[in-house]
């Protein structure tokens, strides 16, 4: 039986039936490539991962190559949404030898779990001058093999500076960095803002929340209000948004957000579902208020559990579509009336023969021009959305319910209700919250990270406690019900206890024989960095408690991590945290 058949992880069990020989992380693997002398082939990625699937198919399926494998490795998988402690340290390594990153992220190992060799997707054999997996799983077989000594120094060289890339924090300021570091960071925005398009760059594009609640932070100020709000706006009419179902993906391939990568994450959508309550408050914007109430009833249609929870993610499935299929779906007059509002009535730009809806021009522009209200309009296409999402193939879930992530859906659930006045989307945050705390929090030990099919596993990271805490102050703040309140002190000395450094700040995990680094994470990736967002959560009880403890534990936590604020860049959420603790945010 595959060592894979009792995993928690969609991904890893997806993976049982191959060839390969997979172990999951863990000491058994270790163990094995101690006695038997072997590297780890160490394979990290996630179920809906697009290219995960496809070197999976190409490669691990492939029984030839399964054999060479099992002969000369260790193979181990690793969920990156199950593990992201393990996850961080190995994209490290690799972002660190290949100045690149991504998933399905392959490296090999000493058995040690030092990383010597680095890559993402490989193809099945040499692609032009990408190099195919057969050739560099034989060519690290045989350094290990001939060459082991150069394999085991630039093994000790790599991990020295990922020791120093993940660890090394500098000496604790004497002071919290001030209020002028989320300037500096407003103004590196402002210098990489496309104008045009919204976001950041000229490539393909991540919505980047920690820079988007930055933006929201300096809402009195005219430029970072106009960034802000065109790339909210951008990013809603953009293939990125689901114009059909609501929520969003994970990113867009292309500058102007028309083209999404075909997946969809809870994280995201929690975070942005709080940016566009937010901007509906702020400025009384009714599409800002569409797409808030559009990603509510996504998150509970396809991403809620039966238990309350949240799903991880789903494969955003069918976001194409043929001009034959639109047709076939609408009927002639209907797709010629809904052709230019939803974006196909040019040449079609997706692989050639495809288009991904999305709105190229606002529907209050279009209503204008068709001579209707933006209210009149909306009655007009949603029976026409809602055929064609009936039409559309359903995605698949991965069902895991991860701590940190409900966490987000909440905060972003709570705040979405309270400001539209919809006590149901509390109620779904509530409810959501129920489950967190009643599955994942057993009495006879600390947090849990992640939760499937009734079992609980994997003691809490950071992003975690964070997260989760945070979730719990936004259903406070919509409620008033001091349970949760009560609820976020509680966890938050748990989180303190268990990961906090006395030099301050938290580690990102436990400590484990099975990590060779201990992170203290800063950076923003994905999602606002766990210390920026524990500064914040800390700021926030030390306002509702009047307990001075909590304003304590966040200046020390700014004072570690000064030198990476004064530095600037990747650290905005932390800036911003800064700017909160001198009292202007």
């Amino acid at each position: 039986m595959s060592r894979l058949a009792d995993e928690l992880s969609p991904y890893l069990r997806r993976h049982r039936h191959d060839p390969v020989d997979w172990y999951p992380w863990g000491e058994d693997a270790r163990r094995r490539a101690r006695d038997d002398d072997k590297p780890i082939l160490l394979c990290v990625g996630y179920s809906t991962c697009y290219w995960c699937e496809v070197m999976g198919r190409e490669s691990f399926a492939d029984p030839e190559v399964a054999a060479f494998l099992n002969e000369r490795f260790v193979n181990v998988l690793v969920d990156r949404e199950e593990r992201p402690d393990v996850d961080e340290i190995y994209m490290a390594a690799t972002q660190l030898l290949t100045h690149q990153g991504g998933w399905p992220n392959t490296v090999v190992l000493t058995p040690q779990l030092a990383p010597w060799f680095c890559g993402t997707y490989f193809p099945p054999e040499d692609r032009g001058e990408q190099p195919g997996f057969r050739r560099v799983a034989a060519s690290m077989a045989e350094a290990w093999k001939t060459r082991r000594g150069e394999a085991q120094e630039q093994a000790a060289e790599l991990l020295a500076v990922m020791r120093r890339y993940l660890e090394d924090r500098g000496e604790p300021a004497t002071a919290p960095p001030a209020a002028a570091v989320a300037e500096r960071a407003l103004a590196s925005l402002a210098s990489q803002f496309d104008a045009e398009w919204g976001g950041f760059g000229t490539d393909a594009k991540f919505p980047m929340p920690a820079n988007l609640f930055l933006l929201e932070d300096f809402s009195d100020d005219d430029g970072a209000r106009r960034m802000l709000g065109h790339t909210l706006e951008r990013m809603a009419r953009g293939g990125l948004h689901d114009q059909l179902g609501g929520g969003f993906h994970r990113h867009a391939t292309d500058r102007a957000w028309k083209v999404p990568h075909v997946e969809k994450l809870l994280a995201d959508n929690g975070l942005l579902l709080e940016l566009y309550a937010r901007r509906h408050a702020r400025t009384g914007d009714p599409e800002a208020a569409r797409v808030t109430r559009e990603t509510a009833a996504f998150l509970d249609r396809e991403m809620g559990t039966e238990d309350g929870g949240f799903a991880g993610a789903v494969a955003a499935e069918g976001h194409a579509w043929t001009l034959a299929e639109l047709v076939a779906a609408l009927g002639e007059e209907d797709a010629g009336f809904l052709a230019p509002i939803l974006g196909f009535d040019g040449p079609p730009f997706f692989e050639g023969t495809r288009y991904v809806l999305h709105l190229p021009l606002p529907l209050a522009e279009q209503a204008r021009r068709r001579r209707t209200t933006y209210e009149g309009l909306l009655a007009e296409i949603e029976p026409l959305r809602a055929k064609l999402l009936a039409a559309r193939r359903p995605a698949r879930v991965d069902d895991k319910v991860l701590t940190d992530w409900n966490g987000m859906a909440i905060a972003g659930l709570a705040e979405a209700g309270r400001v539209l006045g919809d006590d149901a989307i509390v109620a779904r945050a509530v409810r959501a919250a129920d489950f967190v705390l009643g599955r994942l929090r057993p009495a006879d030990g600390p947090l849990r990270h992640a939760w499937r099919a009734g079992v609980a596993r994997w003691d809490a990271f950071l992003a975690d406690y964070v997260y989760l805490v945070r979730g719990l102050l936004a259903l406070h703040r919509a409620t008033g019900d001091e349970r949760w309140l009560a609820a976020s002190r509680e966890l938050t000395r748990e989180q303190v206890e268990r990961l906090g450094d006395e030099r301050g700040g938290f580690y990102a995990a436990a400590e484990a024989p099975d990590l060779v680094c201990r992170s203290k994470p800063v950076f923003d990736g994905a999602v606002p960095s766990g210390n920026a967002v524990a500064v914040l959560n800390l700021l926030e009880l030390a306002k509702r408690d009047g307990d001075g403890r909590w304003r304590e534990l966040a200046a020390a936590s700014l004072k570690a991590f000064a030198g990476a604020a004064e530095r600037g860049e990747g650290v905005r959420a932390l800036c911003l945290a800064a700017r909160c603790f001198d009292g202007r945010g």
